[in-house]
């Protein structure tokens, strides 16, 4: 190939700065240090191992794991009879109690970690604002744990439903906990996983009549060998190559659309996850005191009538609509991939995205001083898992009874696990026709315009419209040691 790969034949002038959400990013120059060999952007710095730190990532992977794990087994088993007399019931109260749990992390992040997390760009908009809201959430992948740093944007986003490998749901506690709350795990099977996405987002659309989901559309974190295998799909497809970022593939994006269907779909958020300071990989290198100072997330929130161009009455999901989704995908991760490129070459601390906004955060709020507090809300759930654990230590020490129910349901969480595909995959068995949704055939893709508008607007007014402005860049802000006096 050549030394500069052309992707479209458009002005030549355009080769690297291309950032408009319309234009795609034409030429990216193969230079040594960016193509050979495959070495993923910002290599992390060696750093000494941090004792103090160290002990407080491990305070807080154990405070997490532990508080999952007697969860699962003390409140969310109770409810598994609900799954088959009242889904509606059984999907409302463990969305509860797992919206609960994520609040719990959320303070652990911020708080043990001492991470702060900050937001940046669109808010994003609560499922409880519109009726029949679905929205689609696509972030880069750049370390393992990005989506656990997301939950420290707080509500809405502890309301959305992840897209993990399948390993995690088999993770005593926490995998339990999230097989509960309807996250989708896959085994990278294809018919397999599209047969899981099929009988989840259908159950969720029966039950809550909405479908929030969180992918990574890379479909891995970024690291040497996937970052080969994005090249290889790059010169493939006549596609630049990048380091920064993965080469998105479009294939389950476009199958959830489908799954959720045009007339359910309002929304679909390009997010963007950047470490300013230290890089969380391996995960290992917690425990080692590696921890972030700050992770950033800038969102950017796309309607999705505005994203198709929608001026007729009835579109639907054909080829057109799917190369048109794809080209909008490939297009948004060149974007990202320059954006990211130049928010690393800023030192540190001074790596920054514009338009911060404050995390919609049920747990804390930050003062006028740019000090994390606690809300009264936080305050309380906090101290109700700390006094749950306790207390459920000391009942399972001291009590006979709750001894047999303890290793009773670690069984049954391990037979679901195991032999029914999760709790999960068995809770969309008792779906009937009693619970009704907006949109019971999710493979009807016929689009009422009205009706679909209407559900859109609402609300739009009174949110921060920054869909269509060009992705902002670096700015200055005040040291990381400065941001982290709260913690």
């Amino acid at each position: 190939m050549s030394d500069a790969v052309k992707v479209i034949p458009d002005d030549e002038s355009q080769r690297e700065n291309c950032t408009s959400p319309s234009e795609p990013v034409t030429f990216v120059e193969k230079s040594e240090s960016s193509c050979s060999p495959c070495v993923p952007q910002p290599i992390p710095p060696k750093l000494p191992v941090n004792k103090l730190y160290g002990i407080r990532a491990i305070i807080g992977i154990c405070l997490l794991l532990f508080s999952a794990y007697l969860g699962s087994i003390f409140f969310m088993a109770p409810l598994l009879p609900l799954a088959v007399l009242s889904p509606v019931l059984f999907r409302y109260f463990n969305d509860l109690l797992l919206t609960s749990w994520l609040m719990f992390a959320e303070f652990v992040i911020c708080k043990v970690f001492g991470c702060r997390i900050r937001h940046f760009g669109d808010r994003v908009i609560p499922s409880t604002t519109t009726e029949h809201h679905s929205c689609l959430f696509l972030i880069n992948h750049r370390t393992q744990l990005d989506w656990f740093f997301v939950w420290g944007l707080g509500d809405p986003i502890q309301r959305m439903k992840i897209i993990l490998k399948d390993s995690l749901a088999k993770v005593p506690g926490a995998g339990w906990a999230m097989q509960c709350g309807s996250f989708i795990f896959l085994r990278r099977r294809i018919a397999t996983d599209q047969q899981r996405l099929q009988k989840i987002v259908e159950y969720l659309l029966k039950v809550k009549q909405s479908c929030q989901l969180l992918i990574f559309p890379e479909g891995t974190n970024l690291n040497s060998k996937s970052l080969e295998r994005s090249d290889s799909y790059g010169e493939q497809n006549n596609l630049p190559y990048v380091r920064y970022t993965l080469h998105p593939r479009s294939t389950g994006f476009l199958h959830l659309v489908k799954l959720i269907g045009l007339d359910n779909l309002t929304e679909v958020y390009d997010v963007t996850v950047a470490y300013p300071d230290i890089l969380p990989s391996p995960e290992i290198n917690l425990i080692y005191g590696h921890v972030p100072h700050e992770v950033h997330y800038h969102v950017r929130r796309f309607y999705l009538n505005d994203l198709l161009d929608i001026t007729h009455d009835t579109p639907k999901l054909d080829d057109e609509t799917n190369d048109k989704l794809s080209k909008w995908l490939q297009n948004r991760w060149l974007e990202k991939e320059n954006i990211l490129k130049e928010y690393y070459a800023n030192p540190i601390g001074k790596r920054s995205f514009q338009n911060e906004i404050a995390p919609d955060s049920l747990v804390f709020y930050v003062d006028s001083s740019d000090n994390i507090m606690f809300t009264y809300l936080g305050l309380f759930n906090t101290g109700f898992w700390f006094l749950s654990m306790v207390s459920l230590v000391y009942l399972i020490y001291t009590t006979f009874y709750i001894q047999i129910y303890f290793i009773i349901t670690q069984l049954l969480f391990t037979c679901f696990t195991y032999y029914t595909n999760g709790v999960n995959i068995w809770a969309t068995k008792w779906i009937s026709n009693s619970v009704k949704g907006e949109n019971n055939e999710i493979n009807d893709i016929t689009f009422n315009t009205t009706t679909a508008n209407n559900s859109r607007n609402i609300k739009r007014d009174d949110v921060d419209n920054n869909a269509n402005n060009v992705f902002m860049h670096s700015v200055q802000y005040e040291g990381v040691d400065q941001n982290r006096k709260a913690t």
